[in-house]
């Protein structure tokens, strides 16, 4: 018997699919390693999938490092609200980020949601991101 193994990429993106169905105020959602690398989903600006993965990661670290050394506060979430898009990023293990853009009017919450349901399914199906 021949047993079939799917590659993360596949896993993540079989993910996404489920958890982000098609849906017009959705733009894109990817993982992104927090070193910049896409790793599966899709972006905004197809012709430069490694820019945008990059530029994530970036904000992203950028964002962790303005906290609170004392406090030890960990980021929840990192928002950027343009005028008729919002990127939202956060992090899915210590070494990747779950990136998202979608309409402005576009209900955070649900989004959050959604992104959440991404991150349980993940660090269920890949143990080892735990």
């Amino acid at each position: 018997m021949v047993q079939q193994t799917k590659s993360v990429e596949n896993i993540l993106e079989e993910i996404i699919q489920q958890e982000f169905p098609q849906d017009t105020n959705i733009h894109s959602v990817s993982i992104v390693s927090k070193t910049g690398l896409m790793i599966a989903g899709r972006t905004t600006s197809p012709s430069k999938p490694e820019t945008f993965s990059a530029m994530a990661a970036i904000m992203y670290s950028s964002a962790e490092a303005t906290r609170s050394d004392p406090l030890k506060d960990k980021c929840e979430y990192l928002l950027g609200v343009f005028h008729d898009s919002k990127l939202i990023i956060t992090e899915v293990s210590s070494s990747l980020l779950i990136v998202v853009t979608c309409d402005r009017g576009t209900d955070e919450s649900k989004i959050l949601e959604s992104m959440n349901k991404v991150i349980t399914r993940t660090k269920q199906e890949l143990v080892w991101l735990r």
